[in-house]
């Protein structure tokens, strides 16, 4: 029974550990069922042992782990799973274009502010945020902040 158990154990092991290098989630989902398995395997053949099969399961798994890291990171593995080119706004990678000249402009409120919504400002549709207040749908905004995607109005006193 002790082979089925170290043996189990050490395939979950390998399995897990190469994980790392083969992503796809079947050999870890194997691996961790495998060391699942071994772990009830020792604790159903040796019961007066169950703390220390345990110990011994969660300390050769996390030295796995660390193995795999220590691996992963001192080969050219790691270079595969991260970004090596930055991304400029000049060749278009913009989260969220800033237009200034929007602040003092008015618009009409399209759908109600509470406080987010929908305004129209010339031909333009803009999500807006009013400051604190409830806009309702058809009321004259004035846009008094641009930050961002952030289009901040305020409602005006005329309408």
């Amino acid at each position: 029974m002790i082979g089925w158990v170290i043996l189990f154990l050490v395939a979950g092991m390998g399995l897990i550990l190469a994980e790392f290098f083969l992503p796809g989630g079947i050999l870890g989902v194997i691996g961790v069922l495998l060391v699942i398995t071994s772990t009830a395997l020792g604790i159903h053949a040796y019961p007066g042992y169950t703390l220390w099969i345990l110990l011994g399961e969660l300390t050769g798994a996390g030295l796995c782990v660390m193995l795999g890291l220590w691996v992963l990171t001192r080969t050219s593995a790691l270079g595969l799973l991260t970004l090596k080119t930055t991304q400029q706004a000049g060749d278009g990678y913009v989260s969220a274009v800033s237009d200034p000249s929007l602040v003092g402009k008015t618009g009409v409120v399209l759908t109600a502010l509470r406080p987010a919504g929908t305004i129209r400002v010339g031909d333009e549709r803009l999500d807006a945020v009013a400051e604190s207040v409830f806009v309702e749908e058809g009321r004259g905004v004035r846009v008094t902040e641009v930050h961002g995607s952030r289009i901040v109005v305020e409602p005006l006193e005329d309408n």
